[in-house]
């Protein structure tokens, strides 16, 4: 007799974020503001030490009871093999948490760690957030032992969170920012209030931020302060995508988004090079494109009618290159 065996339902995947920063930059501060903020998700947290003690996870157990630690070294050298069999872990989970936020040690590249996590399809990127010291910048980065690496640290990050802006002068302040921004591929750089940074770093734009915060388009044009409303202002706006798309067109054109672009996510109906329509969900995080089949956690009877949800600092003016750049994507646009 034969037997129907069902296969199992592919859940939807977990949220990925990797927090990194040279030593002593104020990453596990920033971990634990992001712990204890309203956002309502269920987080795991990763944590990774140089050395025998972990003292990081120590210091995080306090915010969350749910805290995984991996000793002795990189995370993503020498012990790649443990970091990969704790994902397998957090994947497996009756109850999945809603984020997996890893911190990575202050020796180690926040991107590397990232890419190991994408290798499980269980998991989806959403940024990789990289702490940078303000009074110690100048002297990480032309330290000859270690100013090569806290600098791909900066390079490789999705948001750049700058601390301790309130220990060096006024008028060092701005230059600190500018100094991070010119050596980062985002413009996505804000500045901690002890600790306190926006929670659209890491959530959806629905996640009502901690405090109010200045508009992007003023930051270079104003002295960042005290740290008071240092915040550039984030926001989303949700686009209805065209019927169907070409999908090499989409694919290039997502990878070209602003600097000044989060996130972008979403449903679409795409074509490819042999006329084959489908439904694919869109995931824009870190500079890394995804457009994967929709399983059954993320409502693939949502994707009727394609939408793409972009977070970052958007104008006006950036609202409408969105628009007209999603509608320039149609199938039948001129290429």
């Amino acid at each position: 007799m034969n037997t129907a065996v069902t296969p199992p339902a592919v859940r939807a995947p977990i949220d990925l974020a990797v927090i990194g920063g040279y030593l002593g930059a104020g990453k596990t501060t920033v971990l634990n503001h992001l712990l204890a903020a309203p956002h309502g998700k269920r987080i795991a947290v990763l944590v990774n030490d140089f050395g025998a003690v972990n003292i990081d996870a120590r210091l995080v157990r306090a915010r969350s009871d749910d805290v995984i630690e991996l000793d002795n070294g990189c995370i993503c050298c020498t012990i790649g093999g443990a970091l990969v069999d704790a994902l397998a872990r957090v994947a497996a989970r009756e109850e999945r948490p809603d984020l997996l936020l890893i911190e990575a040690s202050g020796v180690s590249d926040p991107a590397k760690i990232a890419q190991v996590g994408l290798l499980d399809g269980a998991f989806r990127l959403t940024a990789v957030l990289v702490v940078v010291d303000a009074p110690e910048l100048v002297r990480t980065l032309v330290d000859p032992l270690v100013g090569a690496m806290a600098q791909q640290q900066i390079e490789s990050a999705s948001a750049v969170i700058v601390t301790k802006l309130d220990l060096i002068a006024p008028e060092a302040r701005e230059r600190a920012v500018s100094d991070v921004r010119a050596l980062a591929a985002t413009d996505i750089v804000v500045a901690a209030d002890h600790g306190r940074v926006p929670l659209a770093l890491l959530f959806d734009a629905s996640v009502p931020p901690t405090r109010a915060l200045a508009d992007a388009a003023r930051w270079q044009h104003r002295p960042v302060g005290s740290g008071a409303g240092a915040f550039p202002t984030f926001a989303s706006v949700t686009l209805a995508a065209p019927d169907v798309l070409d999908k090499p067109r989409l694919r290039a054109w997502l990878k070209a988004l602003p600097r000044t672009i989060l996130r972008a996510k979403g449903f679409v109906r795409v074509v490819d090079a042999q006329g084959c329509v489908s439904t694919r969900v869109c995931q824009v995080a870190a500079r890394r494109l995804r457009l994967t089949p929709p399983t059954q956690g993320e409502h693939a009877g949502e994707a009727a009618e394609g939408v793409i949800v972009f977070i970052g600092f958007i104008d006006t003016e950036t609202e409408a290159m969105l628009r007209d750049g999603l509608l320039a994507c149609r199938a039948h646009a001129a290429g």
